[in-house]
């Protein structure tokens, strides 16, 4: 793989692919080539071209290609490697009478159009000295190992606008324009020279095992054993789908608000649970997750097993019952607050907390009209609501909470009218 003198070694390389085809392609008699920069007018060719290095850029494709090169211990894992894309101008001199510039531009254009590739036994050592002689061999060259890296360099032209093209010769160069090309040269892979590593050492004994990997889904979330009811604080709940259960070889667990929850009963298509404590009405989260056994001694990974997607089931605040058995934690209060005014007040589990939104629905059936009072988002946590009950008419209202969008349920008479919970306004 190439080293540090590899960049040297492609200017190198390009300096003698040209020159050895450029007097006969150009006509140009005692045509050279050189590797400086155009502001250096001693040191230009004349006639001849030009080979400017100007600019690298990192290859966007194998720039990250050798990550990591070290484990976690610091040892080398592969030698780091850079990945680097050349920018080259190349200049023309000679007697623009004779149209030598353009003639030798239409030499180099051809030969590069011909040979777009540097070919492995094309490429030169890395000068290390000047030339010996003007346009012939460096001095003294070492092998840079560009021949041995597993991409060959490409050479690409480059279409400069007129704002690019005098950006170059107005600030990067500062000198009178000539007439000029540019390529890109890609992709040059330059390694340290640290040791290779060892491979890796072999395995001594291996377990593999097949097992059947079937995503668990969810259908349904509904209270157990009646599914009819809204599911309420600490309800028992059943969780209705396909695929609940786990392999022999694996567990089920199930997992409300993200938090795992004990289940009763576990089958392939019912999942039955008491929910946690400590839930707040509104939306709630339930998913299914069946972690692997793997290891010596086999042991739950959560993250390897299958899981179902996350599925959504509201929680319904309810009125607190109050005594004696059979009545609610619902009462009118005709003077509260300063200024002293009417309010209803409301026991509801489970406990509001601070920055969800309540909200007090109040219904009557003869004659049937509804009052839909806001309560806005709460400051604190609490048991507690208080409604302005300001402008209600006297008599008696069926009396129903919305937390966060979850709607407490009315209880049902025999004959299924609703029954309570009810506050009397006077």
């Amino acid at each position: 793989m190439s080293n540090a003198l590899a960049i040297a070694a492609v200017t190198e390389t390009l300096v003698q692919t040209l020159e050895a085809n450029l007097v006969s392609a150009s006509k140009v008699q005692n045509a050279w080539v050189s590797s400086v920069t155009p502001d250096q007018k001693d040191k230009l060719p004349d006639p001849g071209v030009n080979i400017f290095l100007y600019q690298i850029t990192p290859n966007a494709a194998f720039r990250n290609a050798d990550l990591p090169t070290r484990g976690a211990d610091g040892k080398l894992l592969q030698r780091p490697q850079i990945a680097l894309d050349l920018h080259y101008l190349f200049t023309f001199y000679g007697d623009d009478g004779a149209l030598e510039p353009q003639r030798l531009l239409g030499a180099v254009t051809l030969a590069l159009h011909a040979n777009p590739v540097l070919a492995r036994n094309t490429i030169q050592l890395a000068p290390i000295a000047p030339p010996n002689q003007q346009g012939g061999l460096p001095s003294t060259a070492l092998d840079s190992g560009l021949n041995m890296q597993s991409q060959l360099i490409r050479l690409t032209p480059v279409s400069f606008t007129i704002e690019e093209l005098s950006k170059i010769w107005s600030f990067l160069l500062k000198v009178d324009y000539v007439l000029s090309t540019a390529y890109v040269a890609s992709v040059v892979l330059i390694q340290t020279d640290d040791p290779q590593p060892p491979p890796a050492p072999p395995a001594l004994s291996y377990r593999l095992a097949a097992a059947p990997f079937i995503l668990p889904v969810i259908s349904q979330v509904v209270a157990s054993p009646n599914p009819a009811v809204p599911i309420t604080d600490q309800s028992s709940v059943a969780v209705i789908g396909a695929n609940l259960a786990a392999t022999a070889s694996g567990t089920t667990v199930v997992l409300v608000n993200n938090v795992a929850t004990p289940a009763s009963l576990v089958t392939p298509n019912r999942i039955v649970l008491t929910l946690p404590s400590l839930l707040k009405a509104g939306i709630q989260t339930v998913q299914v997750v069946q972690p692997s056994l793997l290891g010596s001694p086999p042991t739950p990974h959560p993250g390897a097993g299958p899981m179902s997607g996350v599925f959504p089931f509201v929680l319904a605040p309810a009125i607190a019952p109050s005594s004696p058995p059979g009545q609610f934690a619902v009462h009118y209060l005709p003077s509260f607050g300063s200024p002293p005014g009417p309010a209803i007040q409301v026991g509801v589990v489970p406990i509001v907390r601070a920055g969800q939104r309540v909200l007090l629905l109040l219904s009557q059936t003869n004659p049937v009209r509804t009052r839909l009072i806001d309560g806005g988002a709460q400051t604190t946590d609490g048991a507690t609501l208080i409604f302005p009950a300001a402008g209600l008419s006297t008599g008696q209202y069926f009396v129903q909470v919305l937390i966060d969008g979850a709607q407490s349920a009315l209880t049902l008479g025999p004959g299924g009218a609703p029954a309570g919970p009810t506050v009397v306004v006077s």
